[in-house]
């Protein structure tokens, strides 16, 4: 793999979500630790982002306080990897998501967006379906406490450093 160049895990495949869209399954087993993507791309700031139209948007990650991955290239498996209320994945640094616990062949791979999204611009309805589900997802739902207690040490590093911050 090369710099620039995104990596999905073999392994994974998107599927159809019906009136829902898309979104990444397991076609095997990963193990905890096991890493599932590490997204390239070009930064974009906030202020690009703002002029973005709602599906672009919907592609974009953020992986600092004002900077924002876009892929430059036709989609990848890696960026239908949906979000939910209870997830399987988190971040060891702002571009590699990794399994927070096994998971089994035929299960969603996902990540909260709470992990690394800090805009309220990223706000949607969540329809997840997850016994936690919290129903409206907003880029300030890292201030939650039980969200920043249920994924320390997964939250990509930005949102990391806002949480430190806000505890001092």
């Amino acid at each position: 793999m090369s710099d620039n160049t995104t990596y999905s895990a073999p392994g994974l495949k998107v599927v159809s979500l019906g009136s829902r869209g898309r979104g990444v399954v397991a076609e095997r087993n990963f193990k905890q630790g096991e890493v599932i993507a590490i997204w390239r791309g070009s930064i974009i700031t906030e202020r690009e982002v703002i002029a973005l139209s709602d599906s672009e948007r919907s592609q974009l990650l953020q992986v600092d306080e004002d900077a924002f991955l876009v892929t430059n290239k036709a989609l990848l498996t890696v960026d239908y990897i949906n979000h939910s209320c209870e997830p399987n994945c988190g971040f060891t640094d702002s571009t590699t998501l990794v399994a927070m616990r096994e998971i089994a062949t035929g299960e969603a791979i996902t990540f909260d967006y709470a992990m690394s999204d800090t805009k309220t611009i990223f706000a949607f309805d969540c329809w997840c379906g997850s016994a936690k589900c919290r129903k409206k997802i907003s880029g300030n739902d890292w201030r939650l406490a039980d969200l920043q207690e249920r994924y320390a040490g997964w939250f990509a590093p930005h949102v990391a450093r806002l949480i430190k911050q806000s505890q001092l």
